[in-house]
């Protein structure tokens, strides 16, 4: 219940509005009486302090104490009785108090049955209205615990995605460098320290956590450092992005999938050179990121998309972000486009 302060204060607040208005109303029906002030005083004095009574024994009951639903009519016909019984209390304190006035204790007499009628009715409101009270909290105290469970859900599934990434790419790595030691030792040692910085900028990481373009980019870097000493001359690279776009905010590690996909359905089928494209543009609302790879339709298999690692991401952005649609794919001119969009409003 946005909006409402649902804590112990705040009915107390309450209870104590309505109590004070019950009061009012007492004193003033028993002065109009004309018994006198003193009277009166002591009549609506009296109901007061019962009144406070009851809704201190209602407050502390209901702090240790949470009725089911079906209860609802036992507690309220516990709450009539114990109206009458402090009406009882009342008309046998009230005549010790005023004496000498056989008019007020013929009022007095006369009014009983009005008087428990009144005293059950606000007993009985004070009654639902901390019954609601404590349903509504414990409503919104459900609602958070569910929230966050489904917040450490989603953190435990991003992890569990990005645990899976990773060793994908690591092992790519590990089989490149097991080839080049002997071959070209110098290579797999530049590939080994490559990989060990990549790594080590992934380090305590978290998906929640949200980076700059421009670091991204730098990571992406690296790890295409490491992709070009797997595959030489063969794996070109071109990456565009405007400068007022690197202060734009991304998860990390969105990008390495992609291009990990695009480097794989671009070089795998063919035995020329392919340019693996990077493009990013802004607007305030969102970021897109365009990466495309050649392909030859007659033998690649990219037209699918549906890689685990394009899979994977689109997942990611949807529990980071709860959309669909910010993850497309799609071909043009023998070309395999992916397109991430990230929303700037949500950062």
């Amino acid at each position: 219940m946005p909006g409402i302060p649902l804590s112990n204060v705040s009915l107390r607040l309450i209870m104590g509005i309505f109590i004070y208005l019950v009061w009012q109303l007492n004193f003033i029906g028993v002065l109009q009486q004309e018994f006198g002030f003193q009277a009166a005083l002591i009549d609506s004095g009296i109901n007061l302090l019962l009144l406070m009574f009851s809704a201190q024994i209602i407050l502390h009951t209901f702090r240790f104490y949470q009725p089911q639903p079906n209860q609802f009519w036992v507690i309220l016909s516990i709450g009539a009785v114990f109206s009458v019984l402090l009406v009882i209390f009342a008309k046998l304190m009230l005549p010790l108090l005023i004496k000498n006035n056989p008019a007020y204790e013929t009022f007095l007499n006369r009014t009983v049955n009005i008087r428990i009628g009144f005293a059950i009715l606000t007993v009985c409101c004070m009654l639902v209205l901390s019954l609601l009270w404590n349903m509504l909290n414990r409503e919104v105290e459900a609602r958070e615990r569910k929230e966050e469970t489904q917040a450490l859900a989603r953190e435990a599934e991003l992890f569990k995605l990005r645990q899976q990434l990773q060793p994908h790419f690591l092992f790519n790595s590990l089989n490149s460098i097991s080839a080049m030691v002997v071959t070209e030792p110098g290579e797999a040692r530049k590939m080994i320290e490559q990989l060990s910085t990549f790594l080590r900028a992934t380090i305590n990481r978290k998906d929640g956590e949200l980076i700059n373009l421009e670091e991204e980019l730098e990571q992406i870097d690296r790890y295409l450092v490491i992709e070009k000493l797997r595959f030489g001359h063969r794996l070109q690279t071109s990456v565009n992005a405007a400068e007022e776009c690197f202060s734009a905010k991304l998860p990390p590690l969105i990008l390495q999938p992609v291009v990990e996909n695009a480097i794989k359905f671009g070089l795998y089928d063919t035995i020329g050179e392919v340019t693996i494209n990077i493009t990013a543009t802004c607007t305030a609302e969102s970021l897109q990121i365009t990466v495309s790879n050649p392909f030859d339709p007659s033998t690649s298999s990219s037209l699918k998309g549906t890689g685990f690692g394009l899979n994977a991401v689109k997942r990611r952005l949807y529990l980071l972000f709860g959309r669909q649609d910010l993850l497309t794919t799609g071909s043009e001119d023998n070309l395999f486009i992916t397109t991430i969009h990230i929303p700037q409003v949500y950062v």
